[in-house]
């Protein structure tokens, strides 16, 4: 995948991570009381997912894409369940989510690294 390409993975992934972090520190571990445990888990697991996924493109970019697909597939669908059920406030961000998690999509899908063992750049 081109540097290019994993920077708009890293930067889209860390700008998940600071939202969820900001959530953390204004409002204590699981701060999603708004919706259900397990929406507040998953959500509260995104802090340490989404850093994750920007790491591992770099540096093991077949997990990376595993796990940043699995990240925006989960997250579009959790966060558009949560809209439809009269959470107005989800629409701007969901729109958002959804224009990445498209870039995401079509770049783990242009870009799946061979089927030769990876390098590990440094």
């Amino acid at each position: 995948m081109p540097t290019a390409l994993k920077v708009i993975w890293t930067i889209g992934f860390l700008i998940g991570t600071t939202t969820h972090s900001l959530d953390l520190i204004n409002y204590g571990w699981l701060p999603y009381e708004f919706r259900p445990l397990p929406w507040n888990l998953y959500w509260t697991s995104l802090t340490f997912l989404d850093p994750l996924a920007a790491i591992l493109i770099w540096f093991k970019p077949r997990p990376g894409i595993y796990l940043g697909v699995a990240i925006m597939c989960s997250n579009i669908g959790v966060n558009g369940y949560t809209l439809s059920l009269g959470y107005d406030e989800f629409l701007g961000p969901l729109m958002l989510q959804a224009m990445f998690a498209m870039f995401v999509f079509w770049t783990a899908w242009s870009h799946w690294p061979e089927n030769k063992k990876e390098k590990t750049v440094l």
